[in-house]
This record gives C-alpha cells, sequence and structure tokens, in this order.
C-alpha cells in the first residue's frame, strides 16, 4: 500500500515538474520577445473618386405653354422624328389621360381572358398552379421592395384568375363590365385632348432631365476641366435642373458612350492607354475603361484623370456625378509586419515560436505595404501558417540553436 502511494505521489511530483519546465520555457520565450499573432487579411487597392460623367449632349427646347407628358422612358433609343412628349392644357388632362389608358389596359386583359382562343386550351389545373407561382413572385417583388415588378406581376396574375373565372364558370364572360369600362375611358379621353407635340430632332437616346451642363461639357472639352472647374461641377450637381434653361424639356445623345473625368490620388499604375475597371456606387455592374489622360493636378499629390467607356446602364443616364472606384487586385493572405522579416541565406521568412522551440518559417510576398507585407496563405507547413506566433524582435543564434537546430 506505501509503495502504491509513493509511486503515485512521484508521478504526481514528475507532472508537476514538467509542466513548470515547459511554463517556464514558454514564458521565458515570450518575454524575452515580442510576439505577433499571423492572421489572414485582405488588401482592397481601389481608388475612390467623384467622377463626372460628360457626353456630347443636344438638349431639346420647348417655348410655348403646357403640361408635358413624357412618352419615353429615360435612356430610351427613339428615332428622328419620332413624338417624345404630349402637351396638355392642364395637370387634369395629363391625369385624365392616364387614367383612360389604365382603364383600356383592364378592357383588354378582359377580352383576352373571355377570348375563346384562350379559355379553350388551358385546364384549370396549369390556371391554379400559374396563379400560385406568380402570387409568390408578388410577394417577393414586395419584400424586395421591387414595385415595378411587382405591379407587372399582379396585372398578370389578375389576368390569369380573370380566365380561370371563365373556364370554371366562376363567370360566363366580361361583356358587362367591358361596356362599363369603354364608357368610362371615353369620358375621360374627350378631357385630355393634345394641344402639342414634341418629337426628336435626331436618333438616339433620350433623357427628360437637363442640368444646364450639356453645352459646357463635351467630349471634346473634358479633357481641358482645371482642378477647380470640376470641383466646381461636383458641388453644383444634384440641384435639381439649377443650371438648366426654363425651356430645356430635356436631352439626347448618339449612344451609351461617354466621357468620366475626376480628381485622384496620383497613382503608378494609372497610366494613359492603359485598361482599366470602375464600380458606380449605384450600380453592382463592373465596366471597362480606357485611360485617355493623366495630368496633374492644381494639388500636389493629385491628378485629373479622363476615361473611356463605351457603354453605361440607363440607370445612369440621368447622372451627372456619381461616386466611382477604380478596381484593382484584391489580395487575401497573412498578414507579416515588416520588422519581423528575416533573412537565412537567401531565403525571406519570419522566426515562429512553435511550442517550445523557436523555428523559421519562409513567407511568400504576395503584397507589399508601408509597414507589412502579405504572404500567401498555404498548408505547406515550411511556410508561415495562419495562427503562428510570429517574433518580432531580432532572434539571436543561442535562441535558435537551442530550440531547433534544424532552422
Amino acid at each position: 500500500m506505501k509503495s502504491v502511494t509513493t509511486k503515485i505521489l512521484v508521478g504526481l511530483l514528475s507532472v508537476l515538474t514538467l509542466t513548470m519546465v515547459g511554463t517556464q520555457i514558454y514564458s521565458r520565450l515570450n518575454d524575452k520577445h515580442d510576439t505577433e499573432e499571423a492572421v489572414l487579411c485582405d488588401i482592397n487597392e481601389n481608388i475612390p473618386f467623384q467622377g463626372i460623367i460628360v457626353r456630347n449632349e443636344k438638349v431639346i427646347s420647348y417655348d410655348k405653354t403646357g403640361v408635358l407628358d413624357y412618352l419615353y422612358a429615360d435612356g430610351s433609343k427613339v428615332s428622328v422624328n419620332s413624338p417624345i412628349a404630349e402637351i396638355y392644357s392642364s395637370e387634369e388632362a395629363v391625369a385624365a389621360k392616364h387614367k383612360a389608358e389604365k382603364l383600356n389596359k383592364q378592357i383588354s386583359d378582359l377580352e383576352r381572358a373571355q377570348n375563346p382562343g384562350t379559355t379553350n386550351y388551358v385546364q384549370p389545373e396549369a390556371l391554379r398552379s400559374k396563379i400560385d407561382s406568380e402570387y409568390k413572385q408578388l410577394l417577393t417583388y414586395t419584400q424586395n421592395h421591387d414595385l415595378a415588378s411587382a405591379v407587372e406581376i399582379k396585372d398578370e396574375m389578375t389576368v390569369v384568375m380573370n380566365i380561370y373565372n371563365i373556364i370554371t364558370d366562376i363567370s360566363t364572360d366580361y361583356n358587362s363590365r367591358i361596356k362599363q369600362l369603354q364608357s368610362a375611358a371615353a369620358q375621360l379621353e374627350s378631357q385630355s385632348g393634345v394641344s402639342d407635340t414634341v418629337s426628336a430632332p435626331e436618333t438616339g437616346y433620350f433623357v427628360s432631365y437637363c442640368d444646364g451642363f450639356e453645352d459646357r461639357l463635351t467630349e471634346e472639352s473634358v479633357s481641358s476641366l482645371t482642378q477647380q472647374e470640376i470641383e466646381n461641377i461636383i458641388n453644383n450637381s444634384g440641384s435639381d435642373k439649377v443650371n438648366a434653361s426654363d425651356n430645356a424639356i430635356g436631352k439626347m445623345f448618339e449612344d451609351y458612350s461617354c466621357r468620366i473625368t475626376g480628381i485622384v490620388d496620383s497613382d503608378k499604375r494609372i497610366v494613359e492607354g492603359g485598361t482599366l475597371q470602375i464600380m458606380f456606387s449605384t450600380s453592382n455592374n463592373v465596366y471597362d475603361v480606357t485611360v485617355e489622360s493623366v495630368r496633374a493636378a492644381e494639388e500636389e499629390g493629385k491628378s485629373i484623370i479622363v476615361l473611356s467607356c463605351d457603354r453605361l446602364d440607363e440607370n445612369l443616364v440621368r447622372s451627372r456625378v456619381q461616386s466611382v472606384e477604380l478596381i484593382f487586385e484584391e489580395y487575401q493572405g497573412i498578414k507579416v509586419p515588416r520588422k519581423a522579416i528575416r533573412f537565412k541565406e537567401d531565403q525571406k521568412g519570419v522566426y515562429v515560436i512553435l511550442g517550445s522551440e523557436i523555428t523559421f518559417k519562409k513567407i511568400d510576398v504576395i503584397y507589399e505595404g508601408s509597414d507589412f507585407v502579405v504572404s500567401k496563405n498555404t498548408s505547406d507547413e515550411e511556410y508561415l501558417l495562419l495562427y503562428d506566433q510570429i517574433l518580432l524582435e531580432v532572434v539571436s543564434n543561442k535562441d535558435v540553436s537551442d530550440s531547433s537546430k534544424s532552422s
């Protein structure tokens, strides 16, 4: 019994001794050297700036009085001499026109729903399935605040439900309802006579917005803008038509190509003739651009750039100034402080603490910052690994030889 007790005590003392020795070694190493844990970092070198969008734009004017009702959405392509706007005597006349259009749409949908060519070749089960699917889409569009798509799917679902009512004998026909709607539409149309129209002066893309910069900003003049002029345009944009003439009702441009100019931090990666990519804050799309010119701005460390782009979304056609980012490479890897980098023979690396040992680990530099580098993240144990404890101070030969002679 005494022998067993003695063995247990000896075992406990051995474990305690090993723990104390390990603690002392770990403490000695960490007290002697500052460390930093190897962690992942993402480096994004995009360059943000306020960009001015420039096209060769032709202002459309209308000198008479009246209320305009535009016939095309902004960014639509129109042919020369096509009507782009109708002129009405009052806001009430415009409202009557729109109400009549809605009623005529309902009439068309009801006629379609009871057309034998529609009702004779569909099955109730297929219609129920379609109604269920469109209802789910309606909920999704509503939750995503996509009101235009919600209205469109609601109208389509109404048509399908009307067809279902006919083929299941819930309704025999919609003739009575159609006559009521036709009478109401005719009355509204009598209140909404068009007094004049405005036609497109040329074939191109139409926008119902002018900001007064159309004549001042052209693709030819953009390269001569000074820093002060660019800043003035940026600061004065967004004031709704504050610079536009009173009789300007819209503008036309030939195509979606444009120039984009702005002031950026000088960067050697931005070179004339180079190809870059940009992204606007109001769009998820990435656009290819060519650097047409780079010149020094009045402010030290700044450059004025002009980019050419051959396409833009129709959502951007009303914009003069946009928040833009020049997109450069993104890097992900292990962040390494510059002061921790050492050379072993010709190999660049760092020293790390592994348990009670100090070991040299290689690094594969993929990016260099001012006070750090980024090493490729790898599973190769010869290289720096995620969560390694990087030694920041100079390591003596004694420390290395005592703890890791193989390094």
